[in-house]
């Protein structure tokens, strides 16, 4: 686009329009520029980050919802890894068939391989489903020795950490997330939230070496979502990017509960409680959430957005469904309504330098 004024005069009033033909063209370049490369400043930034954190808070309810079904199967089942065997193949069966129907889904499967081969997609980045494969393995390992209140906090604060941590550096394809001040204090304000809703019922007796179990596994946590963003960015495809994770995770799970079988025998029946087997689907709508989710707002806002959703969840569950001999208590609220504080203040952006600058118009020198 060039918009000029074309002049014979020479001399002094030939310099003057000289001039003005400058600035227009200087003129006309700035409106060009801005058609095609509009300013940030003016795209709705907030509002994606916004709707991105409530969809991550609500698939973090999905998943104190999928524990409640999850720890109810293995009471029935008395056995805990086979239970979370059969929670993972159930999602695993779920999102195959999903696959199917899906020509997206199919294209992304075919594209993994090619992705592996020419180093665009590591390998290593298929195992993310071993991360929360180790997550249910540490529940079954360390809930009974140091209870659920440190296993949540241990859980929240591995993920936090490992989620920092992943942010200030990018994976692959998601380049990294600025931690800004306003993230850090957020990120701070909720493991402290957590840990006021669940302090009365911390064990301080709880063994050390235990309570960095949930703590690696929170950060494992951090990492399964980068890698299963890094997946769908590659293949375009959320489905996909859940289907490589619930295969991962199914097979590590399966050499798990194969040996434990082995050595204290399989459970003598299953429940007939279709409700049961839900677990793993709700678990299968977190991962795509997540995996969309992700490289947009980074994997810390996504996982301090899942807390949140579970402890209102949590609350709104003990609430209405109560476990027997628990009791709702001031406390449990106050934690969990400063999470939301602390997820608010994670979510403001940074403020870029002349972000709202207004353009202004040049002057232009008077022609005598």
């Amino acid at each position: 686009m060039r918009l000029t004024v074309r002049v014979d005069e020479s001399g002094a009033e030939g310099t003057r329009l000289q001039r003005v033909e400058h600035e227009f063209e200087g003129d006309a370049r700035d409106v060009e520029t801005a058609f095609a490369h509009p300013s940030p400043a003016r795209s709705p930034r907030l509002l994606v980050s916004v709707v991105a954190v409530v969809a991550a808070a609500l698939g973090g309810g999905l998943i104190t919802i999928q524990a409640r079904i999850n720890g109810q199967l293995a009471l029935e089942l008395g056995d805990g890894y086979t239970a979370a065997l059969i929670s993972f193949f159930v999602g695993l069966v779920v999102i195959a068939v999903v696959s199917a129907v899906s020509a997206k889904a199919r294209r992304g499967i075919r594209m993994i391989p090619a992705a592996v081969r020419s180093g665009e997609l590591p390998w290593w980045m298929l195992l993310g489903g071993f991360a929360g494969a180790t997550l249910v393995l540490s529940q079954g390992l360390a809930v009974t020795l140091i209870g659920v209140a440190l296993f949540t906090v241990a859980i929240v604060a591995g993920q936090t950490i490992g989620s920092l941590v992943i942010d200030a550096r990018g994976m692959g394809k998601v380049p990294p997330k600025p931690v800004t001040a306003t993230r850090v204090i957020g990120t701070i304000v909720v493991i402290g939230s957590v840990a006021l809703s669940v302090s009365p019922q911390i064990n301080a007796h709880a063994p050390f070496l235990v309570l960095l179990m949930p703590l690696i596994a929170g950060c494992l946590t951090g990492w399964q979502q980068a890698v299963n963003g890094q997946v769908r960015t590659t293949v375009g495809s959320p489905v996909t990017a859940t289907l490589v994770n619930f295969i991962a995770g199914t097979l590590l799970l399966g050499v798990v509960a194969i040996v434990h079988i082995a050595l204290a025998g399989p459970p003598a029946s299953l429940p007939t409680n279709p409700a049961l087997y839900l677990g793993g689907v709700l678990g299968m709508i977190f991962i795509m959430v997540a995996a969309v989710i992700v490289p947009l707002v980074g994997v810390l806002l996504q996982g301090l957005a899942a807390v949140t959703g579970q402890l209102v969840a949590a609350l709104v569950i003990e609430a209405l469904f109560p476990a027997p001999g628990t009791t709702l208590q001031l406390v449990t609220i106050a934690g969990t309504l400063l999470t939301i504080v602390g997820l608010a203040i994670s979510v403001i952006p940074k403020r870029a330098k002349d972000a709202a600058r207004t353009d202004t118009a040049k002057p232009v020198a008077p022609i005598d």
